[in-house]
């Protein structure tokens, strides 16, 4: 089984135009990164990966705090194209709840990511979302589709939700790479509502129960333990 992460850093970049992976230089990651994932926050294509667009977000996961402060710190010897964005936001994440798998640690055995073991210190609350589908022969691309669609119809209900700050969803330029939805909260309280009470979120999750729209899922909630950048033109823990 793979080390599991303790601590991880999310990305995202907002360029003035929309930008494909050959406009990127995309080969590099995170020294000391279990796991680094980037790609598009475009619309859903045709073989049921996003297009390009002009938003791109990445996840690290680390097993130690510092190697994924200096992800952070480090960042423009591995996303050496961020000084052509309008804008980005950087953040170090410390996980408080973890459940569900992902393949982003071991494409041919996904399973949970990380390792939850310091105390909660409260305050905002950022949630990463996974999920992805087994490719194999019996892998249906309309299903992808028709998945992430309904993902794209809940992010844009959620941005109204009270104490929603910002949200956004990635799938990994990487072909086969779960993919990703990220969301801020004013706290707790206002997540778990959105979350679990009647509404767009609800209605996905009962959907999935009753007709098993992807195959594998994880969630995980987080602190903010830094940060630094814009997102949408302001540091949003602040505004």
């Amino acid at each position: 089984m793979p080390v599991k992460a303790k601590f991880a850093t999310v990305h995202r970049i907002r360029f003035r135009d929309v930008t494909t992976p050959e406009m990127l230089q995309l080969a590099a990651q995170p020294a000391n990164a279990l796991s680094w994932k980037i790609g598009s926050s475009g619309p859903v294509g045709a073989n049921g990966y996003r297009l390009p667009g002009p938003v791109w977000c990445a996840v690290g996961l680390y097993r130690e705090l510092p190697e994924a402060q200096a992800g952070v710190e480090s960042r423009l010897e591995y996303v050496p194209f961020l000084p052509e964005a309008v804008e980005s936001w950087h953040a170090v994440l410390a996980p408080f709840a973890h459940k569900g798998e992902c393949n982003h640690l071991d494409r041919s055995q996904p399973g949970s990511l990380f390792e939850v073991g310091s105390p909660d210190s409260g305050g905002g609350c950022l949630v990463i979302t996974t999920a992805g589908f087994v490719m194999g022969p019996d892998f249906k691309v309309e299903r992808a589709i028709d998945f992430r669609r309904h993902v794209d119809m809940t992010e844009e209900r959620l941005r109204q939700a009270d104490g929603c700050r910002r949200t956004g969803l990635f799938t990994p330029h990487t072909v086969g790479d779960d993919g990703v939805t990220i969301s801020i909260w004013r706290d707790d309280a206002s997540m778990l509502a959105a979350a679990y009470r009647p509404g767009p979120h609800r209605a996905q999750v009962d959907r999935h129960l009753a007709e098993s729209v992807m195959d594998r899922s994880s969630f995980t909630r987080f602190r903010v333990l830094d940060s630094c950048g814009q997102w949408d033109g302001a540091d949003p823990l602040g505004d």
